[in-house]
């Protein structure tokens, strides 16, 4: 097939949160599909990183106070409401 064959006569895509999908239909009648990321990547670089939080600034995948009412961190003043937050993890 040349590059002339390759002409797009529909293009049909899909967006969701893990990435996007996309087809093309060729003037043949072939169709073209590819996924952004690839299949197996993560959609952001970095995301699959074991120090990948996020949330906040906090180190490692969790922040260190999670507050379940507003979704947001305490411990890096992400949360300022009088909400009730689980005890910080002593570090000793």
């Amino acid at each position: 097939m040349s590059a002339a064959d390759e002409v797009v006569v529909a293009t049909w895509s899909e967006h969701s949160e893990i990435g996007h999908h996309y087809e093309d239909l060729l003037a043949d009648g072939s169709v073209i599909s590819w996924t952004e990321p690839p299949f197996g990547e993560t959609l952001y670089p970095g995301d699959d990183d074991p120090d990948y939080n996020p949330i906040c600034d906090c180190p490692g995948q969790w922040p260190r106070q999670f507050c379940m009412e507003c979704a947001g961190c305490a411990a890096c003043g992400q949360c300022t409401g009088p909400h009730v937050w689980p005890p910080l993890p002593s570090s000793g």
